[in-house]
């Protein structure tokens, strides 16, 4: 009888693979649908929208590099994001739509690094 743990093993590896193309599509779509929202409510936050651009330029990176699809390129990301938009909150203030979508970002972000682990063999 032939041994099927490579074939669930190759299984295993396309779903997490396709989770992971979907989480960065959605990740980066949130973030340029944020950036869109301030240019059009004309609330420019230079904080805010940078730490957009580090997200959407981490998930085109994952979808144009497979070698960049690690865990630790969502981490990376999230932390730097994170990082400026506390900057913004502590020095401006912040509403709860952008409270929101802050944590939306953060919430994906792990989601997409989980989703990045090798399987367990």
């Amino acid at each position: 009888m032939a041994d099927l743990r490579p074939r669930a093993r190759a299984q295993a590896m396309i779903e997490v693979a396709s989770l992971a193309r979907i989480l960065i599509v959605v990740v980066a779509l949130v973030n340029v649908g944020d950036i869109a929202l301030h240019v059009a409510i004309d609330q420019v936050e230079p904080l805010r929208i940078a730490g957009n651009i580090v997200v959407i330029a981490a998930a085109v990176g994952g979808l144009a590099l497979p070698a960049l699809r690690t865990p630790v390129v969502p981490i990376v990301a999230g932390v730097v994001s994170l990082g400026l938009n506390l900057v913004f909150i502590v020095t401006s203030g912040i509403g709860g739509l952008g409270a929101v979508l802050i944590a939306l970002t953060t919430i994906l972000l792990a989601l997409l690094a989980g989703s990045l682990r090798r399987p367990r063999t």
